[in-house]
């Protein structure tokens, strides 16, 4: 078996590698967010002489600093899509079921690097998204070390939600098998479920508090200011939400990669 599974994880590894896609989006993720991230922090620090007490109480130096990903992290999403939609689109999947027969086997090897790829990915531009926000605030001395408490917490919580969500991509990816239809979900599921949420407030808060947005708002700042705290999961809530989306992704992701493939 951990051969077999050696052999299976090469393969995907060079699909990986070989798949232009991949790297495109990525890179488009990547980009997109630390450009929105360091527009977000250098309006601040220069606005900061003019801010007043309540803009400056609402200031989070690292939820700033990672601001631009509540954006980008559809790009993230599209590319756990791509990770398995687009071996359905081009026909590969076949190439990859007549090598690794066992299907569980070929789902388990796809998941390990494509989440392995997905889990380095974000840790390294949530870290870099910080580090680079923090030298741009520091112009007006209001960065913040990463020996600060709290701030190791966030930014390593900003890189776990961004892998979460390529995963969540890629489970729906394997689910629909169609990579507009997978996109659409995703979008939805991201954005569109908030608005849900906020619906039914009226009865109860429970939905707004399992809405990634949300959990990703609790775990990416050092020190949250929500407006409606009703609607905001705690930290142990927050990860919890995580944990939930990240097994539903990999089961609903197996049970339908397990069945026939056409």
């Amino acid at each position: 078996m951990p051969t077999a599974l050696t052999g299976a994880m090469a393969g995907e590894v060079i699909k990986l590698r070989s798949l232009r896609s991949t790297w495109i989006t990525a890179l488009v993720a990547v980009a997109f967010g630390l450009t929105l991230s360091v527009m977000d922090v250098a309006h601040t620090a220069d606005a900061w002489p003019r801010m007043t007490t309540a803009e400056r109480a609402q200031f989070d130096p690292v939820g700033d600093a990672l601001s631009g990903f509540s954006f980008a992290v559809l790009a993230f999403g599209v590319l756990g899509v791509l990770g398995v939609s687009s071996e359905y689109t081009t026909g590969l999947i076949r190439s990859t079921l007549t090598a690794t027969p066992r299907r569980l086997l070929a789902y388990t090897a796809k998941t390990l690097i494509i989440g392995g790829f997905a889990l380095l990915l974000g840790e390294l531009t949530a870290f870099t998204s910080y580090f680079i926000g923090q030298a741009v605030l520091a112009r007006q001395h209001l960065d913040v070390g990463l020996g600060t408490p709290g701030v190791l917490r966030a930014v390593s919580c900003a890189g776990l939600y961004l892998f979460v969500v390529t995963v969540v991509g890629y489970g729906l990816g394997a689910v629909i098998r169609h990579t507009a239809g997978a996109i659409a979900a995703l979008f939805a599921l991201v954005y569109l479920s908030y608005g849900a949420a906020k619906a039914v407030e009226g009865w109860t808060y429970l939905p707004s508090k399992l809405v990634l947005s949300n959990a990703a708002d609790t775990l990416g700042q050092l020190h949250p200011h929500p407006l409606h705290p009703e609607r905001t999961p705690s930290l142990a809530f927050a990860l919890a939400d995580l944990a939930l989306y990240l097994a539903l992704a990999l089961v609903c992701g197996a049970w339908r990669f397990t069945r026939d493939a056409s």
